[in-house]
């Protein structure tokens, strides 16, 4: 089919609708979230404290929210499904969990017994936010109670010499973990008996690349795992069963984070080359890359879905308005249905002639996948 007759694509004269710095060191925004849908924004606007701004103004909002009795440099910070709760992961160990009013946060638990720094923190959307897993960079993954912070359920084989991201997979039951290797850890997780162990340890690249991210998704497919890695690449494989790995290319710098839209219709990824990169999840094709001063560190979609905050390596954050985008991908995935191929493989929406799908590639992965088993170690 010609060009002319696929649906055109707006990406490459999108414009940030608002700029403005998170810091005036220009140091790297570690994280960036939406508050209260896409109305207000949280970031780092120092190494010790977070600062919630109105998305659309720049505006601060409140009071920084700072840990006034013992600072530690902020690593990460989640937002809890409800989204009246933030956890933060410092450089002393600690994970710190916040309340705010509108104008002042308030700290309501602190854990103790980690001194690695906590690298990643992730909330439990599959039960309420009751639970929040965080990973170290000793390579040790707990799983914390968010009523006390206390007690959590602790685990050091993880295979992994420093955890860089961590997830939960699509129904709770693993914990989808990264770190300073080239493979990705799957952790066998029962918060109600208190259990967690080593279930399998999956190849994702080569030796010397890391895996610096992770996420679970879904596609048309089914439900899948995602990964960003060192080489600039993103890999996409199914969780059931993995024997395929679809291969995304385009980066030419390590991609430090990948995030799937609320919908699952998107995946965005950062990267140290300047870019974010939109993937349609749909139709298994990239759209587009958003240009930026320096390296992109993080990246967050408002819960409407229609906002997209990025942050960079210089201390900015980007806010896009991406509704013409999303209008996009309805209208290329629509186009892709009347060429859906029948067939049993992985992905099989991907055309290896297709020109828009170049650096879009299928592998088998009978090689790459390695699988052990562990019993679950206690707390």
């Amino acid at each position: 089919m010609s060009s002319s007759n696929k649906p055109a694509s707006r990406t490459s004269v999108l414009q940030p609708s608002n700029v403005f710095k998170a810091n005036n060191e220009k140091k790297k925004v570690p994280a960036v979230a939406f508050l209260f849908g896409d109305e207000f924004l949280i970031t780092c606007c120092r190494d010790d404290c977070l600062q919630v701004i109105e998305a659309k103004t720049s505006k601060l909002v409140g009071n920084p929210w700072r840990d006034t009795a013992e600072s530690s440099q902020i690593c990460t910070f989640a937002v809890s499904p409800d989204g009246k709760s933030v956890a933060t992961g410092s450089k002393d160990g600690k994970i710190r969990l916040w309340t705010w009013n509108g104008k002042t946060a308030k700290i309501i638990a602190k854990s103790t017994g980690h001194t690695a720094a906590a690298n990643c923190v992730r909330w439990n959307p599959h039960d309420r936010g009751s639970h929040i897993a965080s990973g170290f960079d000793d390579g040790r993954v707990a799983i914390w109670p968010v009523s006390e912070l206390k007690n959590p359920i602790n685990t050091h084989e993880t295979c992994l010499r420093h955890i860089y991201a961590i997830d939960y997979s699509h129904d709770g039951t693993h914990l989808i973990v990264s770190g300073y290797d080239c493979k990705l850890s799957m952790l066998r997780v029962n918060e109600k008996t208190r259990e967690i162990g080593l279930d399998k340890v999956r190849g994702v690249c080569s030796n010397p690349h890391q895996v610096l991210s992770v996420a679970s998704a879904r596609t048309t497919d089914g439900h899948v795992i995602v990964t960003g890695s060192t080489d600039g690449k993103i890999r996409i494989r199914p969780s059931e069963n993995p024997t395929y790995e679809l291969e995304f290319g385009g980066h030419s710098d390590l991609v430090c984070a990948v995030v799937p839209s609320p919908n699952n219709d998107i995946l965005a990824s950062a990267s140290y080359d300047r870019t974010l990169r939109l993937w349609n999840l749909k139709a298994k094709r990239k759209i587009g890359p958003l240009q930026h001063s320096a390296g992109v560190s993080c990246a967050a979609f408002a819960g409407g879905g229609t906002l997209l905050a990025t942050g960079t390596c210089d201390g900015m954050i980007y806010v896009w308005e991406i509704s013409d985008l999303l209008q996009d991908v309805t209208n290329v995935s629509t186009h892709m249905q009347r060429r859906l191929i029948a067939t049993d493989t992985f992905m099989n929406q991907v055309h290896d002639n297709d020109a828009d799908n170049e650096g879009v590639n299928i592998r088998p992965l009978h090689d790459a996948v390695r699988g052990t088993t562990h019993a679950p170690s206690g707390s």
